[in-house]
């Protein structure tokens, strides 16, 4: 961030004003946050920004958010978000969102920065970037494990937008999936970062892989309740279950010694020949 000091700590700014001021600017804990948004404000003007809009109504087709602080700083667009409790899991949330609707809107472009009286998580300073992982990742967020069909519509037309390719329910299509994942996750690690594996990608990548299991192995295949020893809905053919959330997450988490392409072309191939495979796949 532009006003933080090299080591991003909370301490408080050395004593002077003007564009000369220099050091991270101080949020003081669980102090008002309306009092708090101005003052930073106020403060970021001093340090020769040009504040565009106090509480900016961000609008995109994810929704709609409020970010506090709309900023113009070095003919550069900024967004600041600030924050003086705690973090846990609902405020990470609701970070998180902001940054999707963001991200979607006309404002994309522009940078998202977020002030924080207590440590920032990793997992939102990784939703703060511009990453390719980050930028997939936030229009995964809303997806859940246990809509694996809605997932994998979202995922398919999510995933197809960003690589600008044309997915569709066919095995042939999974090894790209891996490559493309691979390469947006690979990016992240190059810059000294790895990325979070959230809820939402597990969901979708691993909804895409069972949809396609599912349309492509006949035998009346269809999606059922996760099993105990699963990790979310499974697929079920001729009374064996499969589990392809448990293993889009194995491949996201291990790479390509966990393929999906080679699982999926396995269990289609052993239900080609007519003999369902093991329980528990």
């Amino acid at each position: 961030m532009f006003w933080r000091g090299e080591d991003g700590s909370q301490e408080a700014p050395e004593e002077g004003a003007g564009e000369g001021r220099s050091g991270p600017i101080r949020v003081t804990p669980d102090a008002p946050r309306p009092a708090t948004i101005l003052r930073v404000a106020g403060e970021l003007e001093e340090r020769g920004g040009r504040i565009l809009e106090l509480f900016k109504e961000i609008r995109s087709p994810l929704g709609q958010v409020v970010l506090p602080i709309h900023l113009l700083k070095d003919e550069e667009t900024f967004f600041v978000e600030v924050a003086t409790g705690p973090w846990d899991e609902r405020s990470e949330r609701e970070v998180a969102e902001r940054a999707a609707v963001l991200r979607n809107s006309e404002h994309a472009d522009a940078e998202l920065e977020l002030l924080s009286a207590y440590p920032v998580p990793e997992q939102l300073r990784f939703f703060c970037g511009r990453s390719p992982a980050a930028l997939l990742q936030l229009d995964l967020l809303r997806l859940r494990v246990d809509r694996p069909e809605e997932a994998a519509t979202v995922f398919r037309e999510v995933a197809s937008r960003h690589w600008g390719v044309d997915l569709d329910f066919e095995p042939g299509y999974l090894t790209l999936v891996e490559d493309l994942l691979m390469a947006a996750l690979a990016a992240d690690e190059t810059e000294g970062d790895t990325p979070p594996v959230t809820e939402g990608l597990v969901a979708g990548v691993g909804g895409f892989l069972g949809e396609t299991v599912r349309r492509n192995a006949g035998h009346g295949a269809a999606w059922r309740e996760g099993e105990e020893w699963g990790e979310g809905p499974v697929v079920e053919v001729e009374g064996f279950a499969l589990d392809p959330i448990g293993k889009a997450n194995a491949f996201l988490r291990s790479g390509p010694e966990e393929s999906m392409a080679f699982y999926a072309d396995y269990v289609l191939k052993v239900l080609k020949e007519g003999e369902p495979p093991n329980a528990r796949e």
